[in-house]
């Protein structure tokens, strides 16, 4: 049995050329430009950005990123700084033309900001990857004074977040070799630091997944195993106000038991893909049909899982040999993130530096390459139109593939004939 899942129309995009731009190899009909420069401010009508042109310099080590909308037609870029100290959030305004407008902080002063994830309410919230991490809410049209920290979404490495409105529930990647997988079910409804309604992410009940069979410390070597549909379950938190890796240590010291949860190894991003009334399909076996589906993925084993929310159903649905010939292996899967056309696409770390086309249990593509390797492909976001990709080289720079650098940040357009779903 596998979940009734089914790729966006890029997974129809054809062999890999030079775009003219860094170096970077794109499909053709694609375009590339840099928009921002860390260290610089972003003006694209010169080849670099220029100084002085926008009060902001791009911050260094940009992470994981998301898009907001803006009521005249434009959108806001969000991008994580992944420094420690110093850390936060900085913002690349655009208008209806995709021209940079303004770039700005939105949240400071903490510690390497790593990915995170937006919310139906139209905030972001950033995770700090440090052992006693937390979750920040950051108003993307507000200051760093506005954001407020999250102690109740727990206290661990945190990688990124996810949000379902429909049942009151956030999801948490943790980047450790012993990781969870957590959630956060709310009490209720609060007002947002932007004054919407949203998600009360300060009272709740934090819990942790545990896959049938694999429970308490439990993790499933054997691949072929980990791609058969898996019931779950959720347990609470031991002692969520501490450090959970802490915790972990404690209970295994006392006891000579492994802490509740089954072990994830090194989470990274995770992204909601929520499925219209017209595309929900009858799950095998199952009471509910496939409303909504979270991604997350995996560095430690290079493992991509799909949980059906409503049905408390998981399955891995890639992993290294779910790429095309000649692919090489990836090399840590990072960032994730689903386009309006349900495209799902998976960042890599390492040497490879590419993004990925997932096709969920079959062969898979490749949507761009940076040669050189070094650095990470972090931050990508689609725009809600589907026209516009974000990403970053975390670590890259300007002058060319494999010179070091303090990070680049691109917008890559995406043509017509792919902005419609299957």
């Amino acid at each position: 049995m596998e979940l009734p899942l089914s790729a966006g129309p890029l997974i129809d995009i054809g062999q890999l050329q030079d775009s003219g731009v860094d170096g970077i190899l794109i499909p053709e009909g694609f375009r590339i430009r840099r928009v921002a420069i860390s260290g610089l401010t972003a003006d694209t009508s010169l080849p670099l950005p220029s100084l002085g042109i926008i009060n902001y310099p791009w911050h260094i080590f940009p992470d994981g990123g998301a898009v907001f909308d803006l009521d005249d037609g434009g959108w806001i870029y969000v991008s994580n700084s992944e420094i420690a100290p110093g850390g936060g959030v900085g913002v690349l305004k655009f208008n209806s033309e995709s021209q940079i407008t303004d770039s700005y902080q939105i949240l400071r002063g903490t510690r390497r900001n790593c990915a995170g994830g937006p919310t139906p309410w139209q905030t972001w919230l950033s995770c700090e990857e440090v052992t006693d991490g937390k979750v920040f809410e950051c108003d993307p049209l507000g200051t760093p004074d506005t954001a407020q920290e999250l102690p109740a979404l727990g206290i661990f490495n945190h990688e990124a977040v996810a949000v379902d409105m429909k049942t009151r529930t956030l999801y948490l990647t943790e980047d450790a070799g012993d990781g969870r997988l957590y959630r956060f079910r709310s009490s209720g409804m609060a007002t947002s630091i932007n004054g919407r309604q949203g998600l009360d992410m300060q009272n709740g009940v934090l819990e942790v997944l545990e896959i049938e069979g694999f429970e308490a410390g439990g993790y499933q070597e054997d691949i072929a195993q980990a791609r058969t549909v898996k019931r779950v379950t959720w347990v609470p938190v031991i002692s969520p106000e501490r450090a959970q890796s802490r915790v972990r240590s404690e209970i295994q010291d006392a006891t000579g038991q492994a802490a509740p949860g089954t072990i994830f190894r090194g989470g990274e991003g995770i992204w909601l893909q929520e499925l219209a009334p017209s595309e929900q399909v009858a799950v095998e076996g199952a009471p509910n049909p496939l409303r909504a589906v979270i991604y997350f993925a995996c560095k430690g084993d290079n493992r991509v899982y799909a949980l059906d929310i409503d049905n408390d159903l998981i399955e891995v649905v890639f992993d290294n040999e779910q790429l095309m010939a000649p692919d090489i292996p990836f090399d840590d899967v990072d960032n994730l993130t689903v386009s309006p056309m349900n495209d799902i696409i998976v960042a890599e770390d390492g040497e490879a530096m590419r993004l990925m086309v997932m096709n969920p249990n079959g062969p898979s593509k490749i949507l761009l390459q940076i040669p050189g390797g070094g650095s990470e492909l972090t931050g990508p976001a689609f725009t809600s139109s589907g026209k516009f990709l974000y990403f970053s080289n975390q670590r890259g720079s300007a002058l060319g593939p494999g010179i070091p650098g303090l990070g680049t940040t691109y917008e890559l357009e995406i043509p017509d004939q792919y902005l419609a779903a299957n």
